[in-house]
């Protein structure tokens, strides 16, 4: 298996030079595609009258979007989201782009690390007020499951069953493994996490939130050298 990564629409696959695809035809087995890689409240930042703001609030650039990861299974026809962020109506849309194959809107799923805007707002597209999605499976820790069943208008997604929630600690297939991992950060109202994501061959690391690496009970160094790519803060500018 190998296993594509593109930011935006740039991707490398395997060892092969950055291309441009003009066609989904390039995405043939697993495959993770970046979707956005901005702090949680976007681009331009709200209120912010810095040089690298002011341009955008009159001429946006398309390609600036809260950070994001998607998973793409040609195999199993299958696509999942990493993180549920103000973005994710355009991003969803970005992803179904990319699949070669015939998907529905939503994803077979969302992984979401934390209950900081960037990182979960996006659920409110799948309510009644706007997609009124059905049962779109959202993968969290123990804390988040609870926030999200227990205060609106979250918990309303889940009463009307536009999300089922799944709060296992493994999420495994046949061709993926997503194993979440507890990262020291500002936990207000749940949990934070990374997620370890495996293919048969390749595996990555997206780490989006942590507070100083020097708080984590794990070596980051260590756990760069187990995976062949890593998407960690601090990298996102």
């Amino acid at each position: 298996m190998r296993w594509a990564l593109a930011l935006m629409f740039v991707f490398l696959i395997a060892c092969k030079e950055p291309k441009k695809p003009t066609t989904t035809d390039n995405i043939i087995s697993t495959s993770l595609v970046i979707l956005g890689n901005v702090q949680d409240a976007g681009s331009p930042h709200i209120a912010c009258k810095k040089d690298c703001c002011k341009d955008l609030f009159n001429n946006p650039d398309p390609t600036r979007k809260v950070v994001s990861l998607g998973l793409i299974i040609p195999e199993s026809k299958e696509t999942y989201l990493f993180e549920a962020t103000p973005d994710m109506p355009v991003q969803m849309k970005m992803l179904n782009k990319l699949t070669p194959f015939e998907h529905k809107e939503t994803p077979d799923g969302i992984f979401l690390t934390h209950a900081h805007i960037g990182h979960y707002a996006g659920l409110m597209y799948l309510g009644k007020e706007a997609m009124n999605a059905t049962k779109v499976p959202v993968y969290c820790r123990p804390r988040m499951h609870d926030f999200l069943t227990n205060n609106g208008p979250w918990s309303q997604l889940v009463k009307l069953e536009n999300i089922a929630l799944d709060s296992n600690q493994v999420f495994q297939q046949k061709h993926i493994q997503v194993l979440p991992m507890q990262v020291p950060h500002r936990d207000e109202y749940s949990e934070t996490v990374g997620y370890n994501i495996s293919g048969n061959k390749k595996t990555a690391l997206f780490i989006p939130d942590i507070d100083k690496w020097s708080k984590w009970d794990r070596d980051i160094k260590e756990e760069i050298k187990r995976v062949d790519y890593a998407f960690i803060d601090g990298t996102f500018y």
